[in-house]
């Protein structure tokens, strides 16, 4: 009867801790992580940065654009946002942060050094 009792209390805590992660990915507005797809990236509307925000992890996970002149970062990811956020930055993407209260943006967000080489970049939070 112990045995029973114990699957009992076990099984109750994988449903309880399932419901929190469930409950956790829809406050927080999870997205599935997609794989950087430049050509999906540039064919993004301005009104939907769903998409981006799937594979920006994945961009900046792969360095891709580390090195990179200005000119091969406009041809991979497109136009930036041409927007006033980061002026420490030299070029700006993305648009409303992942959430269900969408109250900030997220923003990938590229500096080039003195050799016009990309030489930091990260995802930043207004």
């Amino acid at each position: 009867m112990k045995m029973r009792s114990g699957w009992g209390c076990q099984l109750l805590a994988v449903v309880a801790l399932g419901a929190i992660a469930v409950a956790y990915g829809f406050w927080t507005g999870y997205l599935p992580i997609r794989a950087f797809d430049a050509v999906a990236w540039r064919g993004v509307q301005r009104s939907d940065n769903e998409t981006r925000l799937q594979m920006v992890d994945s961009l900046i996970r792969s360095g891709k654009l580390h090195g990179l002149t200005r000119p091969q970062v406009l041809g991979l990811l497109g136009p930036d946002c041409n927007c006033d956020y980061f002026d420490d930055w030299d070029l700006v993407w993305l648009g409303p942060e992942r959430g269900l209260v969408r109250i900030d943006s997220e923003w990938l967000v590229i500096r080039f050094g003195r050799d016009g080489r990309v030489s930091d970049f990260q995802l930043r939070r207004d």
